[in-house]
């Protein structure tokens, strides 16, 4: 008599998994578990394409395979294709009755996670660490959900606990020296970012991710450095290239930075939400020539194509402010925080640009003292890593009401984290020129210009450095 279905599946599943109280992967093909591991791999490598090539190939071999489609949807969803990453935890779901109660909880948290209930998928995390504390994955992203709700300490816990159960697990080192950079602990940060390298030496991600500390900390030619020895390993490494753009963008290099963007985003599998990203990098860059209203409709565009892009609508904001157009501009705002409540995230650290962008907004209406609640909010939500960016803010308040002593004080406090952050600089440029410190001026002007020496000549901020010298050099 031949066995079951169901018999079938789990000799299969003992065969390849060895039998224990609760194998670790189902599915009904031997040949798609090679596959699903190669899928996982490539994903936690960051390489999109490679990780969905795979993880397709899975399931053509089996197509109700739960864990499969899951995974489909975390590299979905990290190649910024939202629609697709839910559809594929629709069909994880609906395949999920054939899995173990153990795969069954992961998908169940992934599915909260894509769905905005963060909440809950953090209720699944832990009702999985409860039931088997050595899932080390579980706690990974146990501690994504504290760091995603500003409790960094509990996060870099949950990170830590994740390397104790397996000193080898390179995604976990990453996401702690990460933690630790955003908590301002920078030399542990650095440390944990060479331990991935070492963990990794072959992967481009561990060079990107050192990369990604030194441009947090303003050592720009290191951080292109890295990113570059990243594309020495893996030439078309996305995320490198794009950071190599936003290298390039706050350098002044707009051009430059355009086309690291335009060819970053071509080697991830295309998808309209994509698109929509890749519109609004190219409204940003314009907004930065000064091109407002080229850039208002290229954000608009963007908005057409994806309405929940947030970089599109903030920089929508940003750009109908230069304009003058503040009802239009707050009308934007208003759909940011419909936007922001709908995805539950009205207590998560997202609130910090929320709170900026009002802020900025207020700041281009000369009207400082709503400026000002909004920075105190902002505190609310920010982190030792993301303190300064409020604090250049409040300069920017002082300016306006001209008390220069708390204007230099706060933006002591912007540059304390990167001593060559050029809109806290710029910022600092202002307070002196408008104090009538020429000295002061043309020296922190002049640091300004040598960072932006390679500049395209309609980058804004520059126009306006070389404005405040009027050919001044420091004594």
């Amino acid at each position: 008599m031949k066995p079951s279905s169901k018999a079938a599946l789990l000799i299969l599943m003992c065969f390849f998994l060895g039998c224990s109280e609760e194998p670790v992967i189902t599915t009904k093909s031997a040949a798609s578990l090679p596959l699903y591991h190669r899928g996982v791999d490539l994903w936690e490598k960051f390489y999109f394409s490679e990780a969905k090539a795979a993880l397709d190939s899975a399931l053509i071999l089996d197509s109700t395979f739960a864990m499969g489609w899951a995974r489909l949807a975390l590299v979905k969803l990290g190649a910024q294709d939202e629609k697709g990453a839910r559809e594929a935890i629709g069909n994880a779901l609906a395949c999920s009755h054939h899995a173990t109660q153990r795969e069954q909880l992961y998908v169940r948290m992934w599915n909260s996670m894509i769905g905005f209930q963060a909440k809950e998928a953090a209720l699944v995390a832990d009702s999985i660490i409860n039931k088997r504390p050595e899932e080390k994955e579980a706690h990974v992203f146990r501690g994504k959900f504290y760091e995603n709700n500003q409790k960094l300490d509990a996060a870099i816990r949950s990170y830590q606990r994740a390397v104790e159960l397996d000193t080898s697990y390179a995604h976990a080192v990453m996401l702690l020296g990460y933690a630790y950079s955003t908590a301002g602990e920078q030399e542990k940060a650095i440390a944990q970012m060479e331990r991935y390298i070492r963990l990794a030496p072959d992967a481009a991600d561990p060079r990107a991710s050192f990369a990604d500390l030194l441009l947090r900390v303003g050592r720009y030619d290191d951080a292109l450095k890295q990113y570059r020895a990243s594309l020495d390993l893996k030439p078309d490494y996305w995320y490198s290239i794009i950071q190599i753009g936003v290298v390039y963008a706050v350098l002044g290099r707009l051009d430059d930075a355009g086309k690291q963007f335009e060819r970053g985003y071509s080697h991830l599998p295309r998808n309209s939400q994509l698109d929509a990203v890749r519109m609004a990098h190219e409204a940003g860059l314009n907004l930065q020539r000064g091109q407002f209203q080229e850039s208002v409709n290229q954000y608009k565009g963007a908005l057409r194509v994806d309405s929940t892009n947030g970089s599109a609508a903030y920089g929508l904001v940003h750009a109908l402010a230069k304009l003058k157009k503040f009802k239009d501009a707050g009308y934007v705002i208003q759909r940011i925080h419909e936007e922001l409540e709908r995805r539950g995230l009205l207590e998560s650290q997202q609130m910090l640009g929320f709170h900026l962008l009002r802020a900025r907004f207020f700041i281009e209406r000369n009207m400082p003292d709503s400026a000002e609640v909004e920075c105190q909010r902002a505190i609310e939500f920010s982190s030792p890593l993301s303190r300064p960016a409020v604090y250049r803010h409040f300069a920017e308040i002082h300016l306006k009401r001209k008390t220069f002593e708390s204007a230099f004080d706060a933006c002591e406090v912007a540059l304390s984290v990167n001593p060559n952050s050029t809109p806290a600089l710029l910022t600092l440029a202002r307070v002196y020129n408008a104090k009538g410190d020429r000295r002061m001026t043309a020296e922190i002007g002049w640091r300004l210009l040598e960072l932006w020496k390679n500049a395209d000549p309609d980058f804004q901020d520059a126009l306006e450095g070389r404005k405040m010298l009027g050919g001044q050099r420091p004594s």
